[in-house]
């Protein structure tokens, strides 16, 4: 539907999905609608059949044959539909498995039905029927739950209210995914008008009935003409080198990006709608965050002394407050910034206010001075981030940073030593 510009369903289509999609509401109301239309098809489809063989005149002889043929089909087909679980399906999710299952279901019901009425009816019954009917109830059973798949999906885009045009990166299994699930999820809130797919050979050609567009170096290009305002990015394997350039892209083009999750996550259950998310960190890592071995750092710092240099800024900041969820004896902050510092020192009291803490002001570049906070506190870890950090600051201070970055380390570790 999404491939097809300006195409409008008439309004009896769109209350014909509205009335479809509340009917479903209900678990015993879906389930019994589903066994009622399907009876209701395999009679359409034996007298079909019948009207078809005879060319809409059945002769009088031949209505005896028709109510046997029809009833053995019916409770045939219902038996069989019941055993390959046709009964329960989900009609709105009605994909290639499915038609695969109902072929099949058709296939068997058919040959039981064949042979019941060859072998009990004596009469002579018109064999070229049971392949109509065969050929009939097969189209009306798929048919039918195509249709109302579509249905569905208008609705649900019909309820769906104002929504953003988007692209989908990537024209793989995971961009067919993305697209079926804005198909069928009134609440996914994006229009899909066009894939992105740096694959050349995938260009102009179409998933699902929406067109691969071109490449992450025509979006700008391309957003501009589609009036795209985001980009949904569907490559869950991509490496982080790959989404560094698929975001560039996007960037380039003034587009709002967001990704699917990658297979571990969707594998834990959530619709893929709600885990589409904003682009992290991790994506662009192309590895996944390290997780710390609690049990070893919590058995090297509790109960002992540890000694941050570098205390107040924003490493040693984090450091001081990790250190302290570990619930080290002591916890020691040496910084030559006194101001960063008394807030440091405010903070860690408001959150561990039973943690010994002490704040110290000095500098490693001042040895006598390590000397004393080392004499008295004598801590068992020392972790190292007073480092001048901005290195295009630090390359017009190239002696200030050496001082500081080599000489202190230098300064720090002989004391430790």
């Amino acid at each position: 539907m999404d491939g097809l510009p300006g195409f409008r369903l008439p309004k009896f289509a769109n209350r014909f999905a509205n009335l479809l999609a509340a009917v479903f509401r209900g678990r015993l109301a879906y389930i019994c609608t589903i066994r009622l239309v399907q009876l209701g098809l395999f009679l359409i489809g034996g007298v079909t059949a019948f009207l078809l063989r005879f060319e809409f005149s059945i002769p009088r002889e031949m209505l005896p044959a028709l109510w046997i043929g029809v009833g053995v089909w019916v409770v045939a087909k219902v038996l069989v539909f019941h055993f390959f679980g046709l009964g329960r399906g989900m009609w709105r999710y009605f994909s290639t498995p499915d038609l695969w299952c109902v072929t099949k279901a058709n296939v068997v019901a058919s040959i039981l039905a064949a042979a019941a009425i060859l072998i009990g009816y004596h009469a002579s019954f018109p064999r070229s029927v049971l392949i109509v009917d065969f050929l009939v109830s097969m189209v009306l059973s798929a048919g039918v739950r195509a249709v109302t798949r579509l249905a569905l999906e208008v609705a649900s885009r019909t309820h769906a209210g104002r929504q953003n045009r988007a692209f989908i990166y990537g024209g793989g299994s995971g961009g067919a995914l993305l697209l079926a699930e804005a198909r069928l999820n009134g609440a996914f809130g994006h229009v899909v008008c066009g894939f992105i797919d740096d694959d050349r050979y995938k260009r102009g050609m179409l998933i699902n009935g929406v067109p691969v567009r071109g490449a992450g170096a025509d979006l700008p290009r391309l957003a501009e003409i589609h009036h795209v305002r985001s980009v949904l990015i569907a490559i869950p394997s991509a490496t982080g080198s790959q989404m560094t350039r698929i975001i560039q892209h996007c960037y380039e083009a003034g587009v709002s990006i967001r990704t699917m999750p990658s297979l571990a996550e969707m594998v834990a259950g959530c619709p893929v709608a709600r885990q589409i998310r904003e682009v992290a960190v991790e994506d662009i890592l192309g590895r996944e965050p390290v997780e710390l071995d609690r049990a070893r750092i919590g058995g090297r710092l509790r109960g002992r002394v540890a000694l941050v240099t570098g205390a107040a800024g924003s490493i040693g900041s984090e450091l001081c407050t990790q250190i302290a969820r570990f619930q080290p004896g002591t916890l020691v902050a040496l910084d030559i910034s006194e101001s960063a510092l008394f807030h440091l020192e405010r903070d860690i009291l408001e959150r561990f206010p039973d943690l010994p803490f002490h704040a110290e002001i000095g500098s490693v570049q001042n040895v006598q001075r390590l000397r004393e906070v080392f004499r008295q506190y004598a801590p068992s870890v020392v972790y190292h981030a007073a480092a001048y950090k901005h290195v295009p600051l630090m390359e017009k201070h190239v002696f200030e940073a050496i001082e500081n970055n080599v000489i202190g380390t230098s300064n720090l570790a002989m004391v430790a030593a």
